[in-house]
């Protein structure tokens, strides 16, 4: 069972009511914890930035004087945190893919060293930015002969 993540969540959970309360603070820090559990692209870290307090007219209208804004906030923060906790009790980590089990990697493979390989690998599991990416890969591979290239390229349309 994935004890620390768990606990990690727990503990964000836990700082939701302390004084004073800072939901951006406590936001970004929850967003952080869940990219690194459930990775960047998951909708849990879509729902936790869409947390925010609604003052418009109606909403300040309609509330019954019970919960705040924050309290609003707070009670979705602690659902969505309870959730992938429930989560990762039920069915564990989710699994990462690997990276050195890129079909491009695999189309490379004869035509780069064993270092280049795990470097490029690195490189694409890595949270850099898509340009800084490009460049890098490109330093990388800019020793490869035109039809080492060409071969690698077949060899990735073919799979």
């Amino acid at each position: 069972m994935p004890t620390k993540e768990i606990t990690l969540l727990r503990d964000q959970i836990e700082r939701l009511d302390l004084k004073p309360f800072d939901l951006q603070s406590w936001k970004t820090n929850s967003i952080m914890v869940l990219g690194r559990i459930f990775g960047e692209n998951s909708r849990k870290l879509d729902l936790i930035r869409n947390i925010q307090p609604d003052f418009s007219s109606w909403s300040l209208r309609d509330a019954t004087g019970r919960m705040t804004q924050m309290d609003v906030c707070r009670k979705m923060g602690r659902e969505v945190l309870e959730a992938c906790i429930s989560e990762l009790e039920i069915f564990g980590l989710p699994e990462k893919p690997d990276p050195m089990a890129n079909p491009a990697l695999e189309a490379l493979a004869e035509f780069i060293t064993v270092k280049q390989s795990r470097d490029l690998a690195q490189l694409i599991a890595s949270d850099t930015t898509s340009e800084e990416k490009s460049i890098k890969m490109a330093e990388i591979l800019k020793g490869l002969e035109q039809e080492e290239l060409l071969a690698a390229m077949v060899k990735m349309l073919c799979k």
